[in-house]
């Protein structure tokens, strides 16, 4: 069976995280695939407002649109699936495209009743992925944390108790299970899960299961 090519698109405009998330998302892949790791050659910072988000989109379409028939699937790393709408429609079926927060929220419902736990220094942030969820046709409780995208990394501890404390809120209004609203929240989700003992989804995890397993079908 040929190797698994999968493109992830950072949409950001900067390379800081490409080799973490390379990192990451080749921990939860098949052996047979090959993850590729690309940033925007410009873009905004993060990806938490609506202005942010407009800029990330139309770069991301043009990214992808110049690279898709070198990969087999292409994965937007970003919980606001930005581009990936359009990426679909123009490339069709020759490349799958997939979103995080599409991917999560498909795979957590077979579990129960999710809740969303995104950065939220950006109050714009929450109502952006609150928009996402809602295009998706999903009716999910979103929760945020008072740290920014930059800052996740800066104090990990502290990240995980601002998210085991809105996560526990979210059990106690009646969630099942969390996912994890931001990829900048990725490789947290099993210390998160042994701290509050409920299932977490890591959108990096389902991006790439949900892409090779499509990828595998249209075989």
């Amino acid at each position: 069976m040929p190797k698994t090519r999968i493109l992830v698109i950072n949409p950001v405009g900067h390379p800081r995280w490409d080799e973490s998330d390379a990192r990451i998302y080749r921990s939860y892949a098949s052996p047979d695939t090959e993850v590729v790791v690309r940033s925007l050659p410009r873009g905004p910072e993060t990806v938490e407002t609506l202005e942010a988000y407009l800029e990330a989109e139309r770069e991301v379409i043009k990214l992808g649109l110049e690279l898709y028939k070198d990969f087999d699937a292409i994965i937007v790393n970003c919980f606001l699936d930005p581009g990936v709408r359009e990426l679909r429609k123009r490339i069709g079926r020759q490349t799958i495209v997939v979103g995080p927060a599409e991917a999560s929220l498909s795979i957590a419902r077979f579990y129960g009743k999710p809740a969303v736990i995104t950065v939220g220094a950006v109050r714009e942030s929450i109502d952006l992925v609150r928009e996402r969820i809602k295009s998706l046709g999903f009716d999910v409780e979103v929760r945020g944390i008072p740290i920014s995208v930059m800052d996740i990394e800066k104090d990990k501890d502290k990240t995980l108790r601002y998210l085991a404390e809105e996560s526990l809120k979210a059990r106690f209004a009646g969630a099942d299970l969390i996912v994890l609203g931001c990829t900048g929240l990725a490789g947290m989700a099993n210390e998160l899960s042994k701290r509050i003992d409920m299932p977490v989804v890591d959108p990096t995890w389902a991006s790439i299961k949900i892409a090779e397993t499509l990828v595998l079908m249209k075989r």
